[in-house]
């Protein structure tokens, strides 16, 4: 299996493992982070600047689909309802359709990202 798909199919399996408590956590934006920023929003999309420097956390919190692309590449480490974590590689020009989640992050290296949130 080529890098990429497998990357993609990582990153769905981690995904989904927060996907489940999607309903109960917070809008992420409810947290005002310095480091997350609405970019553009309308009806059907939320555009969001993800721009951590290292050791920069939130709290437990929802995203509805999305698609992010990623700017600057770097690790960070997510934390799931159920306690389990991972930390993800991201590297600059990837994108990524990513289903529901319910998770907090932490930055381990400084990372950008643009997530576009699908509103239903």
């Amino acid at each position: 299996m080529k890098t990429a798909a497998k990357k993609i199919l990582g990153i769905g399996a981690w995904v989904m493992i927060g996907g489940v408590a999607g309903a109960f956590a917070q809008d992420v934006m409810l947290q005002r982070l310095p480091f997350l920023k609405v970019v553009a929003e309308d009806d059907k999309v939320r555009v969001l600047r993800y721009a951590p420097g290292p050791g920069d956390k939130s709290a437990m919190h929802s995203h509805p689909e999305a698609v992010v692309v990623v700017l600057k590449g770097g690790r960070v480490r997510y934390t799931f309802p159920d306690g389990t974590q991972r930390v993800v590689e991201l590297k600059a020009g990837d994108a990524m359709i990513r289903p529901p989640v319910t998770h907090f992050d932490e930055a381990i290296d400084p990372v950008e990202s643009i997530l576009v949130e699908i509103k239903r």
